[in-house]
């Protein structure tokens, strides 16, 4: 019995470490993984400590050691068409906010949509291209989902130009939907886009444009899946709104009609619960 149970633990480390070596492979390549062949034996010799409780790679440890060890190359000698793949199986909608907000923190507003397929079955798969001189970070980017409760449970690079990433957010939340308190007044001072906020019970919410600025209200009501549940729009200046919210809504977009600068002095929210 023991034998047997020894045997069992040595397949499973077996497994792990060839699954981990091919990880690896896939962020630096073969021809790399070759040549570093003995570093990489010593990196990684608890290889354990690179998979979590479900035996899943943790790819932030992961990228991580390769980075600061100079096993992680990103950089081209002049600008390059970068290709990214995102594959994701739970709420395309909801999960394509996700990863285009996470580019948007690091700094990536520019690119080109390539391809955005929804499956009936909730899959996503979104590709775009972009001319940049170096790859998107994969460990900032990682670390991006992570905020957002998500995490990726592939990486590939295909060649220097190619990147594949699968994507799980079957656990994701908005890391920047402010959560209102009911009966509480919340200032949202000037805002880079428009607000996103989380609002979990309530049937009004009461709006009040700072004086000084010139709100054509424009407001979009989601549910979990980010949805689109109602939206309102309001071709007239507006000083203050209250607006019924709608079944299942779990968040909402609040933006001004024509453009932000016509809120550059903020607004104040209250909410009033169920």
């Amino acid at each position: 019995m023991i034998k047997k149970l020894l045997l069992i633990f040595t397949c499973a480390i077996v497994l792990n470490a060839n699954n981990l070596d091919e990880k690896i492979i896939h962020l630096i390549g073969n021809q790399k993984y070759i040549e570093n062949k003995g570093l990489i034996n010593y990196l990684f010799s608890k290889q354990n400590d690179f998979y979590d409780v479900n035996g899943n790679i943790k790819y932030v440890d992961l990228l991580n050691k390769l980075q600061e060890n100079g096993l992680l190359h990103l950089g081209f000698s002049k600008p390059e068409n970068l290709t990214i793949t995102f594959n994701i199986n739970h709420d395309p909608i909801k999960s394509l906010k996700i990863v285009s907000d996470s580019l948007k923190s690091l700094g990536y507003y520019h690119y080109f949509t390539k391809k955005l397929l929804y499956t009936q079955e909730g899959t996503l798969e979104w590709t775009i291209n972009l001319k940049t001189e170096a790859a998107i970070d994969p460990l900032m980017l990682s670390k991006e989902f992570g905020k957002h409760n998500s995490k990726p449970t592939d990486i590939i690079k295909e060649g220097q130009l190619t990147w594949i990433y699968d994507v799980d957010t079957s656990l994701s939340t908005f890391n920047d939907a402010k959560d209102l308190v009911s009966g509480e007044q919340i200032d949202l001072k000037k805002p880079l886009r428009p607000y996103f906020l989380k609002v979990s019970s309530a049937n009004k919410i009461l709006i009040k444009s700072k004086f000084g600025n010139r709100w054509f209200p424009h407001i979009v009501f989601y549910d979990r899946h980010l949805t689109i549940v109602e939206v309102i729009k309001k071709e007239q200046r507006h000083q203050n709104l209250e607006v019924e919210v709608p079944q299942y809504t779990r968040y909402m977009k609040i933006d001004d009609l024509f453009t932000l600068a016509n809120i550059k002095r903020g607004l104040s929210v209250t909410i009033k619960e169920k």
